[in-house]
């Protein structure tokens, strides 16, 4: 794809009137929107194959950059050498909303109407009896409905045909964003309140930029070679792991018959599915949600990085016009300026963001406490002791707290070696050593997960176990508050922390026995 003209830099549009993106599940029944949606993709689906605006190249943009397909360059074009990749790291959030404002532009253009939003996913929604559902508007009407002569107007076939989905997880069911959620017992009821704390964890907790946006991401990242000296690896933050549940349950990863995890179960494949733009609108939501949160511990305010390599990173996209248009971070960081504003969702935000966790305190004797002293994690849950200090003044530099108080107390496992094409989530928790699999994380002790999305390729199935294809990654932990719930105020007290593994029981990386890492220490953000 070569751009029409040369590349041109971003300018903010002038902003005549909001566009305001509304929750999928309360247009379902808007026809007007539901068609103009669908005829907008159909109309982007029909674009020639070469067309930066067509179907086929706004999804490989998203498979291009997950996929390493290019070259990290420095600010004056050279090259590094390292391959490029949007995930694993704070270009997360910033690369994927303005993935999405681009594309948004470009239907509302096919369509010739600049008003026109995405629809957001609104899946961290415990209120709303059918917004943790795939949304009506990417599955067929069903005619006997209540509204049946509405739907009967209703014309969304490409929301849908030929889409890849998980038959197993359409409405009724919903969204669990635990994987202990999904236990054949659990109601729905139960699934919702595990999700409230969840998102309590992933999102309240987080205090820094480095905890919820992810790990910095310079010309000295690389997470395929992390070898060399002086390179460091890239590391996702929570806004990362909670959407891949998402992606997971939606997609067919795990399924036989399905190698590949197509469509929203595998990076490759995720841009292939129109609610993949849906589901990401969400995350952008709640990236404004994280930054209006209340003050933390210290009265530190959540805020973005104000690193000056954050902030000049640049990004190319086409637009609506097909010309290739450079932006950089620190144009994307207030949607506001971008012209788009989301719908309020403030009694059901209020639900997680006000959730109090289960106060139980875990209970175990000494005796039965074993700590791992290989740095490995295998199949079944594994403890590991965590020596822990006081912060001191040499802990603020590369953060953005004022003073030790603000600072946010972390367990980072450090070059973890997770195969690319696996998926994987490690949940963790304080002072449990007894934690297991059927462990509730709706707990005192619970302190997060860490997801990881196979990347994908073709032909999945004919790969080897020990094909040497792996993402070396940080993974961390925030430990502020559950400390603080366990009555753990000494700093001189050492912590044990149980990594509790999940792994898929068919697919790629199903016969891996242990995940290894270097090691595993305290840190603060």
């Amino acid at each position: 794809m070569r751009p029409r003209r040369h590349p041109i830099q971003f300018q903010f549009p002038k902003v005549k009137r909001w566009r305001v993106r509304r929750p999928a599940h309360e247009l379902a029944n808007d026809v007007e929107y539901v068609n103009k949606y669908n005829l907008a993709y159909e109309r982007m689906n029909a674009l020639p194959a070469d067309d930066p605006r067509s179907f086929l190249r706004q999804w490989h943009v998203h498979c291009a950059f997950c996929r390493d397909a290019y070259l990290q360059r420095r600010l004056n074009f050279s090259a590094t050498g390292f391959p490029l990749q949007l995930h694993y790291s704070w270009t997360f959030l910033p690369w994927h909303r303005m993935l999405i404002y681009f594309h948004e532009k470009i239907l509302g253009s096919l369509i010739h109407d600049p008003d026109f939003t995405l629809p957001f996913w609104n899946w961290d929604n415990q209120l709303d009896a059918t917004a943790a559902q795939i949304p009506q508007i990417f599955l067929p009407y069903n005619q006997t409905q209540r509204h049946a002569r509405r739907h009967a107007r209703i014309r969304n076939t490409f929301l849908y045909q030929g889409k890849h989905r998980n038959a197993d997880h359409m409405p009724p069911e919903i969204l669990p964003l635990a994987w202990e959620a999904r236990r054949e017992n659990w109601t729905r009821d139960k699934i919702r309140e595990e999700n409230l704390h969840q998102m309590y964890t992933m999102v309240v907790d987080k205090k820094s930029a480095r905890e919820f946006m992810g790990g910095p991401y310079t010309t000295n990242t690389n997470i395929t070679d992390p070898q060399r000296p002086g390179v460091s690896v890239g590391e996702s933050g929570s806004c990362e792991s909670v959407h891949d549940h998402a992606h997971e349950w939606v997609g067919l990863s795990g399924n036989t018959d399905h190698p590949d995890n197509e469509d929203m179960g595998v990076f490759t494949y995720a841009g292939r599915d129109p609610l993949f733009y849906s589901h990401h609108a969400n995350i952008d939501r709640l990236w404004n949600v994280w930054k209006a949160l209340p003050p933390g511990d210290g009265q530190r305010k959540r805020k973005d990085y104000d690193d000056h390599d954050f902030l000049e990173t640049v990004f190319e996209f086409f637009d609506e016009n097909q010309d290739l248009v450079q932006v950089k971070v620190k144009d994307t960081l207030d949607s506001r300026k971008l012209g788009i504003l989301y719908q309020p969702m403030v009694h059901s935000d209020s639900l997680w963001i006000n959730h109090k966790p289960n106060g139980t305190t875990p209970s175990y004797n000494s005796s039965d406490v074993r700590v791992s002293t290989s740095n490995a994690i295998g199949r079944h849950p594994t403890s590991f002791k965590v020596k822990r200090r006081a912060p001191t003044t040499a802990d603020l530099r590369g953060t953005q707290a004022q003073n030790v108080d603000q600072l946010s107390e972390t367990v980072v496992l450090e070059h973890v070696r997770v195969p690319e094409l696996m998926y994987l989530t490690l949940d963790a928790f304080i002072d449990s050593p007894t934690a297991t699999a059927d462990t509730d994380e709706d707990s005192t002790a619970y302190v997060g997960s860490f997801t990881h999305l196979p990347s994908g390729v073709p032909a999945v199935a004919k790969l080897r176990a020990d094909d040497d294809m792996y993402r070396t990654l940080n993974i961390r932990f925030s430990t502020s508050l559950a400390l603080r719930r366990l009555g753990i105020t000494n700093w001189t007290t050492d912590i044990t922390v149980t990594v509790v593994p999940r792994f898929r029981e068919h697919g790629f990386g199903s016969n891996i026995q242990a995940i290894r890492f270097d090691r595993i220490r305290q840190d603060f953000t």
